[in-house]
């Protein structure tokens, strides 16, 4: 009869380390989070033309890296940082000490804002009209 070594405890003093987080998170696709988007710059708010792009951005987004967007133009499928005291609208309060929201933009120049946590984007506003997000200058 062959010996179960499959259900044996692991020998005394001998652990299994748990992987690192890797140190970035350039080298991955961006998830994206509607959590936490404000009920006035929401997909609801967006008419349905603005609402597919909305759609196809994120799509777009999600085959390219983190590097990859890094090196885009920021009126392409790259970003810019928007300091948090030209937003206009209500921040989260899971959100409240961040300096800087990343931009993208979804329709034309239309730009949703929001948080890169590791991975992940948080999307918080989509502006829905030129200039009610913050001005753009």
């Amino acid at each position: 009869m062959a010996k179960d070594r499959g259900n044996r405890p692991a020998s005394p003093g001998r652990s299994f380390a748990t992987p690192a987080e890797p140190a970035s998170h350039d080298g991955e696709t961006p998830k994206f989070c509607l959590h936490f988007l404000h009920r006035d710059f929401d997909v609801n708010c967006l008419d349905p033309v603005k609402q597919a792009a909305f759609a196809k951005t994120l799509q777009k987004l999600a085959t390219s890296t983190w590097a990859e967007i890094k090196r885009a133009g920021k009126h392409g499928h790259g970003t810019e940082l928007i300091p948090a005291g030209q937003i206009r609208a209500p921040i989260p309060a899971r959100f409240q000490d961040e300096e800087k929201f990343t931009v993208f933009r979804y329709s034309g120049l239309l730009p949703m804002a929001g948080v890169r946590v590791k991975d992940v984007y948080h999307v918080l506003w989509i502006e829905p009209e030129f200039g009610r997000l913050y001005d753009h200058g």
